[in-house]
């Protein structure tokens, strides 16, 4: 009788371990790209409300983002599809200049940033 009674707890045991483990829910990653822009101008000096564009090809036509930076010189970009990135950097009253770079966020959840200087 005790044997017959431990097997049938084992076996419901798993049965209950087995539920529990398809009800959990799956741990979803976040796969935002995030991309920050510094942007200085030619002696090292931050540049606010400086223009910046991200342009990427991609198989289902470009890809552009827009943003302005910050007073630390800071754009910041949330990316949802992984890809590299042509930057330019523009201010209006820094006329016929801007500042080019290349922002890599070709890995799903990648983080990364680029330095560029208007000239």
């Amino acid at each position: 009788m005790k044997t017959f009674f431990f097997k049938y707890a084992s076996v419901a045991g798993m049965i209950l371990l087995l539920i529990a483990a398809m009800s959990t829910p799956s741990c979803k990653k976040d796969k935002t790209c995030r991309g920050k822009v510094f942007v200085y101008d030619t002696a090292g000096q931050v540049v606010g409300n400086a223009k910046v564009k991200l342009d990427a090809n991609a198989v289902n036509g470009d890809v552009t983002y827009e943003a302005y930076t910050d007073a630390s010189g800071t754009a910041n970009f949330e990316v949802k599809l992984p890809a590299i990135f042509d930057v330019t950097a523009t201010k209006a009253t820094f006329q016929n200049m801007e500042g080019n770079g290349v922002l890599r966020l070709d890995e799903p959840g990648k983080e990364a940033d680029v330095t560029v200087v208007i000239r």
